[in-house]
């Protein structure tokens, strides 16, 4: 019987794991695709102005940065 729950135990455990492995690509399959997004769209969408800022203001910047630390976060610790 011990034997049994043991191997009921590992079986499980590995469906969890291959769950929680295509969850984390999941979220991460997401968030790359934002990136291309961001990456691809065109400049006068994001500056209206149509005038080059500094990096520091560049709103496209920003996201790229925000995405690609979700993108770790949920590789890392997903």
């Amino acid at each position: 019987m011990r034997t049994l729950l043991g191997l009921l135990a590992a079986a499980s455990g590995a469906q969890v794991g291959a769950a929680s492995l295509g969850a984390k690509a999941a979220f991460v399959g997401v968030f790359a695709l934002l990136l291309l997004w961001l990456l691809f769209l065109p400049a006068r969408l994001v500056d209206e102005e149509a005038v080059r800022q500094p990096w520091w203001r560049n709103t496209r910047f920003w996201a790229v940065l925000v995405t690609l630390a979700q993108i770790w976060v949920y590789a890392y610790w997903g």
